[in-house]
C-alpha cells in the first residue's frame, strides 16, 4: 500500500457507495450513533437493518465493526464509572464473554431469523415490565447470583444469534442510575465483541476496503453519538426510563419484523 495514499481524499471516497445510496447509510449511523449516546445501546440493531435496504447485508453488518468498537470504547471510559462498574459486575461480565465464547461455537440451533423472532418478541414483552414499572426491581442482594446466572444464559444466546438486545434489560432491572447503565451497556458490548468476533473469525469478512469504508464512517456515528449524548444529560432519570423502554421495544419490534420477513 502506497502509505502517501492515505492523504488522498479519493482513497477513502471509493470504499464507499454511490452517492444516492451513501445519503442512506450516513443518516442511518448518524441515527444509530444518537441513540447509543441516548440510551447507551442498539447501534447495530438500527444501522443494519437500514443500510441492508440499500446495500448488501453481509457488508452492512462488516462496516459497523469500528464504529460499534469505538462508540463503545468511548462510552465506557467516559464518565469514569468503568472501574465502579467492573468491580460490582465483574462475575457478570466473565460469565457474559464464556457465555458468548461457547455460544459462537454451536453449529446446530435455530435458523437466524427464527432467533431473531423469538427473541425481538421477549424484547417487546420484557422491556416495558422491567423498565416502566416502579413495583419490578431486582435488589443488590440477589446480584451474587443472578450475576452469573444471567450473564452466562445471555452470552450463549448472544453467541448464538448475535443479538444481545435483552443483556440491556438486565442492566434496566437493577434500575441504575443512567450514567451507570451507559457504562454497563458499553462495557457488556465490549465483553460479549471480543469472543463473539475471535470465535466466529470475523476477520474474513473485515477486509482492509470494508475497514476503511468503516473508518470513514465513524465520523457520521459519532457526530450522532455527541447529540445523543447531550440529549441524555438534559433529560431527567424518569424521562430516561421512558425513552429506553420505548427504544429497546421498537428494537424488539424490528427484529419481529426480520424474524417474520427476511
Amino acid at each position: 500500500m502506497d502509505t502517501l495514499a492515505i492523504f488522498d481524499p479519493a482513497y477513502w471516497w471509493d470504499t464507499l457507495p454511490a452517492a444516492d445510496v451513501l445519503i442512506v447509510v450516513v443518516c442511518a449511523f448518524v441515527m444509530g450513533g444518537l441513540v447509543k449516546g441516548l440510551i447507551g445501546g442498539g447501534l447495530p440493531s438500527i444501522v443494519v437493518p437500514i443500510m441492508a435496504l440499500v446495500v448488501e447485508p453481509a457488508w452492512a453488518a462488516a462496516v459497523t465493526v469500528i464504529p460499534v468498537m469505538a462508540t463503545n470504547i468511548w462510552q465506557a471510559v467516559d464518565g469514569n464509572r468503568a472501574m465502579a462498574v467492573l468491580r460490582r459486575f465483574w462475575v457478570y461480565f466473565g460469565c457474559l464473554a464464556l457465555g458468548v465464547a461457547a455460544g459462537s461455537q454451536i453449529l446446530v440451533g435455530l435458523p437466524p431469523q427464527t432467533a431473531a423472532l423469538l427473541i425481538g418478541v421477549a424484547v417487546v414483552l420484557m422491556s416495558p415490565i422491567a423498565i416502566a414499572s416502579n413495583r419490578f426491581h431486582v435488589s443488590q442482594r440477589r446480584e451474587t447470583w443472578l450475576n452469573p446466572l444471567v450473564g452466562g444464559s445471555m452470552g450463549v444466546m448472544g453467541g448464538t444469534t448475535v443479538i444481545f438486545t435483552p443483556t440491556l434489560i438486565y442492566f434496566a432491572a437493577l434500575r441504575v442510575d443512567k450514567d451507570t447503565y451507559v457504562t454497563a451497556a458499553a462495557l457488556t458490548a465490549l465483553f460479549c465483541m471480543v469472543p463473539l468476533y475471535l470465535g466466529l473469525g470475523f476477520s474474513a469478512a473485515l477486509t482492509w476496503e470494508v475497514a476503511r469504508a468503516s473508518l470513514v464512517l465513524l465520523i457520521p456515528t459519532m457526530a450522532g453519538y455527541f447529540i445523543g449524548r447531550a440529549l441524555r444529560g438534559a433529560v431527567s432519570e424518569r424521562a430516561f426510563r421512558m425513552i429506553l423502554t420505548a427504544s429497546l421495544v421498537l428494537i424488539g419490534i424490528g427484529l419481529v419484523y426480520k424474524g417474520v420477513f427476511s
